[in-house]
């Protein structure tokens, strides 16, 4: 049995709780409205959101469902994300479904994403003003905009920085992995210390995410991704794999990868090229290093709190952030 199904075992009866509150919360009167949104929202997908709320919130002594609301709520301004994301990227296939603009257009598939996001604001509006949670969502989700905005500003800059790129990604994908175990704690203590602590956990495993994303982009097949393969590449996005890729390759390959992210070159050129410079120069193996250190510095951060079964999970899921196929 892999740690993921041990950790999901763990708390199944949570998630299950959170899949309700799913279902409750996007429900629409309007039969179309609710076929689109129920689409998307149970379109599948691991929870690793949900899933950090609710061992954040246990392992700082917390078992109430309010839990399961704060789940729900990074959930679906997730999913809004991603179907926004797919508008953006003119994606076809998402988690082994239609995409919504492919099934129903843009239009259908942009006012679908803002759907979900009034939602999440219908949610939050019976907490309390000074609840943290609102101020947390609040600077997460204008952080992930932000880091939408400044990546497709980027789009095309072949000499974006490493730095460069961990910040963007620490915006796009991080805030949101991070808000999850900060909320998840929020609710069990207010213990300084305990809440830096997953809070930094939250940081290292979305940088760690996010590298492992970009490296199956390259390296699994469609079915196992759920989407399409090189869809980075055929964009012409400048991802951590290629970043490091462009670092070490000399100058000749330096020139020809420039060429082929270029949305003019072949497909198949450039899918070649590229596989024939991530093998040579073992980029795989090192991003795969990299994501792990990531992990490995999330695990540490976890030594300040108690050793239960909830720590265990959220260490075994920091491996599995870096381990996984999909």
């Amino acid at each position: 049995m892999s740690s993921f199904k041990q950790i999901v075992e763990l708390i199944a009866d949570d998630l299950t709780a959170v899949e309700a509150k799913l279902t409750e919360q996007t429900a629409s009167e309007y039969s179309f409205v609710d076929m689109a949104v129920q689409h998307v929202v149970e379109g599948g997908g691991k929870r690793l959101r949900p899933i950090l709320v609710v061992l954040s919130a246990k392992v700082c002594g917390y078992e109430g469902s309010d839990a399961h609301t704060l789940a729900a709520v990074v959930e679906l301004i997730h999913v809004a994300s991603l179907v926004h994301d797919d508008v953006l990227d003119e994606a076809a296939i998402r988690r082994g479904r239609e995409t919504l603009q492919t099934k129903w257009g843009n239009k259908v598939a942009v006012l679908v994403g803002d759907y979900l996001h009034a939602r999440v604001l219908s949610m939050l509006v019976a907490r309390r003003a000074d609840d943290p949670a609102m101020a947390i969502l609040a600077d997460t989700t204008q952080a992930m905009c932000e880091g939408e905005v400044i990546h497709a500003y980027k789009s095309g800059d072949f000499d974006i920085s490493e730095a460069e790129y961990l910040k963007i990604i620490s915006f796009k994908t991080g805030k949101l992995i991070t808000a999850s175990c900060t909320l998840g704690a929020h609710l069990g203590t207010t213990d300084k210390q305990t809440l830096e602590a997953l809070t930094t956990y939250g940081q290292q495993i979305g940088t760690a995410f996010q590298i492992v994303d970009d490296v199956l982009d390259f390296t699994e097949d469609t079915d196992k991704l759920g989407k399409n393969a090189f869809g980075d590449l055929r964009e012409g996005k400048l991802t951590f794999p290629i970043i490091y890729a462009r670092s070490v390759c000399n100058d000749d390959e330096k020139q020809t990868l420039e060429k082929v992210l270029n949305s003019n070159t072949d497909e198949a050129e450039a899918i070649a090229f590229v596989e024939s410079l991530f093998q040579h120069y073992g980029v795989e193996v090192h991003c795969l290093k990299v994501a792990q250190n990531y992990a490995d510095r999330a695990k540490v951060a976890l030594t300040v709190l108690p050793e239960i079964p909830a720590r265990v999970a959220l260490e075994q899921l920091a491996d599995y952030v870096v381990a996984r196929e999909s």
